[in-house]
């Protein structure tokens, strides 16, 4: 085959053609970390705005879940940045600057959100205009998503303590010391709030004061953040175990060995009776929320430091070599699969989980970079990263097109 220049062009038409080709072929209200309270991470399919696809990027890489109510999607990023997109088109709305890193996903309600920084404070600021209200010093790193109730914000910090704060002003309502940092996010069931600690050990207080009701102790540290279902629970640890803990007495129900470190939390579906949990070695487990008995297991090979998030039939879990798995939450089956670097490693990293509202899921990435998905059709928009992998292939050709007319000249 004789290569020129009008050859290369044409080829390089082609290859943009055929990817944009490509992209077009291949709920409700998410208020705060894991969807609600019990941190189900179940979502509602239905939506105020329509699917579309998009991506845009800012300077520093996402740290948190994003979060959505009504058509607005708030994330928080590397650089103490908290941002608002608009959910349909992907524009940003508005930003906050913090002194420090996010880790700490936001909790809305009323028009007011609620998070936490690494710069010690948590912040409470209107939805519509990004303004602060108030904010709250604690004694150190805030990376506890809050979870918040009808009068106060409860949220852990690395100082040991768990905060609870009146959400009207910002004061001090109680605090309660543990042993080391808490890092998990609380989980409200009636009068009470459950949370883990770094100590090893799983906390129940009262709402009202912080009393101790009970406590819980495991064999490693305790990062994932609970999920609460019929009567029981749900939390991972560092000693590789899944722990189903009774809310009343506080004592194990049952555990499940995953051979791994647990640091992100699970999920639970209570209709399937079945709670899901992604390990720091790629692998994600659908356990029968009764005795804990494997329904399945599926190998993805990077590190899950998110949540499962349920949706419709559908089971996604974002891993850190960028790629989002999309699989049938009753057998484990893979149904598909967005990377937009395309191979593992090339694009940011997965630090939490996906969000998914209506026919949208939204992919926040350590690279700064935000897409919106159509998990209907299963799409996704086209990445800076195709352009660069064209890039490359044009290079390549021209190269061995010059290559091979170097050699043609050398046998003359």
């Amino acid at each position: 085959m004789k290569f020129n220049f009008k050859t290369i062009a044409i080829i390089m038409v082609t290859l943009c053609l055929l990817i944009s080709s490509l992209s077009c072929l291949t709920a409700g209200e998410w208020p705060m970390y894991q969807g609600n309270l019990r941190h189900t991470g179940y979502v509602d399919q239905d939506t105020s705005f329509s699917t579309q696809t998009w991506m845009t990027q800012v300077s520093g890489g996402f740290t948190t879940e994003p979060v959505i109510c009504e058509d607005k999607l708030y994330v928080g990023s590397l650089d103490g940045i908290m941002y608002a997109f608009d959910a349909q088109s992907g524009n940003q709305s508005w930003k906050f600057e913090t002194g420090d890193a996010i880790h700490s996903s936001p909790a809305v309600s009323e028009d007011v959100m609620y998070f936490g920084s690494d710069d010690g404070y948590l912040y409470s600021n209107n939805v519509k205009s990004g303004e602060n209200n108030w904010k709250f010093k604690a004694g150190g790193k805030i990376q506890s998503s809050p979870a918040i109730d009808s009068t106060k914000v409860y949220f852990g910090c690395d100082d040991g303590y768990v905060y609870a704060v009146n959400r009207n002003d910002g004061s001090l309502a109680w605090k309660y010391q543990t042993d080391e940092a808490v890092k998990s996010s609380p989980t409200i069931q009636g009068d009470f709030l459950y949370v883990g600690s770094d100590d090893d050990k799983v906390y129940a207080l009262r709402v009202n004061d912080g009393e101790l009701k009970w406590n819980f102790t495991t064999g490693d540290n305790v990062s994932s953040s609970p999920a609460i279902a019929d009567g029981n629970l749900y939390i991972g640890s560092d000693d590789n175990q899944l722990y189903a803990i009774n809310l009343d007495s506080g004592e194990e129900v049952w555990s499940y060995n995953t051979d791994s470190r647990i640091t992100g939390s699970p999920s639970i579906d209570q209709r399937q009776s079945t709670v899901y949990v992604g390990t720091q070695k790629g692998k994600c487990y659908a356990l029968d929320i009764r005795d804990g008995l494997k329904k399945w297991e599926a190998k993805i090979g990077s590190s899950i430091n998110g949540t499962p998030t349920i949706f419709g039939n559908n089971l996604a879990v974002a891993t850190t070599s960028g790629e989002v798995k999309i699989f049938n939450k009753f057998t484990g089956g893979d149904l598909w699969n967005y990377n937009p670097g395309y191979i593992g490693g090339v694009s940011g990293s997965i630090d939490d989980s996906v969000t998914v509202s209506g026919g949208s899921m939204f992919v926040a990435y350590s690279d700064g970079y935000l897409y919106s998905l159509d998990v209907n059709q299963q799409v996704g928009p086209t990445s800076i990263y195709t352009y660069y992998w064209v890039v490359g292939i044009v290079v390549v050709i021209a190269g061995a097109y010059l290559v091979k007319r170097y050699i043609g000249r050398r046998k003359d």
